[in-house]
């Protein structure tokens, strides 16, 4: 037990360190909380809720919204617990393998403050829900393959960009030739598919295939891959080299190098790729690394502390990095005020851009213009929404507009809609605005905007 004192204060810290920062940012989380909140209100994914995941996350994000009180910031936060359980298992993982309580440790304070965990955890999105699932059926693996097919189904249906995780599970049993675990996992895995799936197979199959298969697999190329691997290996160098140990150490630990090889296929292979994506390596990579760890000894000799030491520093450059420069990124201020103008308005409808606005609505009650939840831009040039429809439908309504603005004095740069899901002239003709907040995002906006219309 005295073991596991540091294991505890590490994941400790880390959750003080989010509690300090949690807050309500410009996020997809707002997406998957309305999503909750519209399906207590009895509305059906995909049939009434446009969707363009697999639906195992709505199931989750209801849970977490039921659990948390429906308060959107405890919603926030459990991302943060979901990487303490994933944290856990990791050392569980590591030091079952290895009986080595260093290792152990470092494996663990790499995942827990690596910098694509450390500036991605501000948000839930169903990423580390997908991890918590993938781990626990690397977890069960060898002794339970029916629940490990449980879990990896559960993983996959959460987050479908998970499939290097499960493809390389297929590969490692199939290359085992253990027939009694490829049809265990298999059943656990077509089961719980069939579980999740079926109801709305049933209930709105055209709308199920319509917005995975028709919408999701044909986006076109978002973020530069070149740009997203750069940041990747300056941000997260250690993992990046765990990922090409493993590619050439696939002879000895062929499970670590298969996903190795999936996941640059996957790279590569799938178009629209982003950095947030990636999270379904680092539990991986961070158990393997008791694999690196016996490879530079047996090589090199090294001293116990070198390697505790080498890490020790790149962690805190990586909590530096994230501290200085990303802790607060997305964050909105008065965020209660933008709720309590919109109540004081009583508008009938909100439309707006979709990191805050889907928020609002669920917060306020006050339901979305023609039933748009997630306003995002793709849909629009998609032909999903038609901005000419929405904006002359908000402007002839009783309806409060939600917009990203940009406010530079010091540019003599003044603009209060910067998005284009709107006719920009024809609210600027025909609404006021009514209130302006600070925001800090990824891009040129920093101000969310409300516009009147009536």
């Amino acid at each position: 037990m005295k073991k596991l004192i540091p294991l505890a204060l590490f994941i400790l810290f880390f959750l003080l360190l989010k509690v300090d920062s949690n807050s309500i940012r410009l996020s997809d989380t707002n997406i998957y909380f309305n999503i909750a909140y519209q399906i207590f209100n009895g509305k059906l994914l995909y049939k009434d809720i446009f969707f363009s995941n697999f639906p195992f996350f709505s199931y989750v994000s209801s849970l977490y919204y039921l659990i948390t009180g429906k308060n959107i910031e405890l919603f926030y936060f459990t991302s943060s617990l979901e990487i303490a359980i994933i944290t856990t298992f990791i050392y569980l993982v590591v030091y079952k393998k290895t009986k080595d309580y260093i290792i152990s440790i470092i494996s663990v304070v790499l995942y827990i403050f690596s910098f694509i965990v450390l500036s991605t955890s501000d948000h839930q999105t169903g990423i580390f829900t997908a991890s918590l699932f993938a781990i626990l059926g690397f977890y069960f693996l060898k002794e339970k393959a029916l629940l490990s097919g449980v879990f990896l189904a559960a993983s996959f249906l959460t987050k479908a960009y998970f499939l290097p995780i499960v493809l390389a599970f297929y590969g490692y049993l199939l290359l085992q030739k253990d027939k009694e675990k490829i049809i265990k996992f298999s059943i656990g895995f077509i089961l719980v598919s069939l579980f999740i799936l079926l109801p709305f197979l049933l209930l709105a199959p055209k709308e199920f295939l319509s917005d995975i298969f028709g919408f999701s697999l044909t986006r076109p190329v978002g973020l530069s891959k070149l740009n997203i691997m750069w940041f990747f290996i300056t941000k997260d160098f250690l993992l990046f080299i765990l990922l090409i140990f493993n590619l050439l150490n696939i002879r000895k630990n062929i499970l670590f190098g298969i996903m190795s090889m999936f996941s640059i296929i996957f790279f590569f292979g799938y178009q629209d790729i982003y950095y947030l994506y990636l999270n379904f390596l680092p539990p991986f990579l961070c158990i393997s690394l008791y694999e690196f760890v016996f490879f530079l000894k047996n090589k090199f000799n090294l001293q116990k502390l070198v390697i505790p030491t080498i890490i020790s520093f790149f962690i805190l450059l990586n909590l530096f990095t994230y501290v200085s420069s990303y802790r607060n990124l997305g964050k909105i201020e008065d965020v209660s005020k933008i709720t309590e103008i919109i109540k004081k308005e009583k508008p009938d409808y909100l439309y707006g851009v979709n990191d805050i606005t889907p928020a609002l609505i669920a917060i306020t009650k006050i339901p979305a213009l023609e039933n748009v939840n997630d306003a995002h831009e793709y849909f629009f040039t998609r032909g999903v929404y038609d901005k000419n429809i929405l904006t002359d439908k908000a402007i002839k309504t009783k309806t409060i507009i939600v917009t990203h603005g940009a406010d530079y004095p010091d540019y003599d740069i003044k603009q209060d809609i910067l998005d284009n899901i709107f006719v920009k002239e024809a609210i600027y003709k025909n609404c006021k605005k009514i209130l302006s907040v600070p925001a800090i995002s990824e891009g040129d906006a920093n101000r969310i905007n409300l516009f009147k219309c009536y």
